[in-house]
């Protein structure tokens, strides 16, 4: 991570990468007190990253599965790092509104992903692993490992 290469945590990889200061804030339990399973729509605010750039769409669908996904950050660190462009992903409903009810845990800002300042090291909640095939619920998830693949090989 130090030295430039990609990191990538998901779920509870993100919950790592936050532990370890890799990423800021932290993550708190669901807002509901419950785990959470479902399928949920996430805004791509930010594709000018190696792990989003090629999406060609700014709504996606993908799952969720945890009962810590609650990412927490306090005023002065959401301001920083709306200014520095580093949250990715946002829970959203399917037109992509950013509402308290699109927001099943209770994340500030709704937040779903973010990516360090160095634009290297992902963290995110969803999981894209689980939505790579139509016939097992949709693929939104396998474009994000496309985009990641078509940015790492050159």
């Amino acid at each position: 991570a130090k030295k430039g290469g990609l990191v990538l945590g998901i779920c509870n990889g993100f919950q790592i990468l936050v532990e370890t200061k890799l990423l800021p804030g932290i993550l708190l339990r669901n807002k509901n007190l419950k785990f959470i399973s479902k399928n949920i729509y996430l805004k791509i605010t930010n594709s000018g990253n190696q792990f989003c750039r090629n999406y060609k769409k700014k709504i996606i669908k993908l799952h969720i599965a945890h009962n810590e996904g609650n990412y927490f950050a306090n005023q002065n660190l959401l301001k920083k790092m709306e200014d520095s462009n580093s949250i990715v992903f946002k829970y959203c409903d399917k037109n992509g509104n950013i509402t308290e009810e699109s927001n099943p845990n209770g994340s500030s800002n709704n937040i779903a992903g973010i990516i360090n300042e160095n634009k290297n090291i992902l963290g995110m909640m969803p999981h894209p692993e689980r939505m790579i095939d139509k016939s097992l619920s949709g693929e939104d998830g396998s474009l994000f490992f496309e985009s990641l693949k078509n940015n790492l090989i050159k």
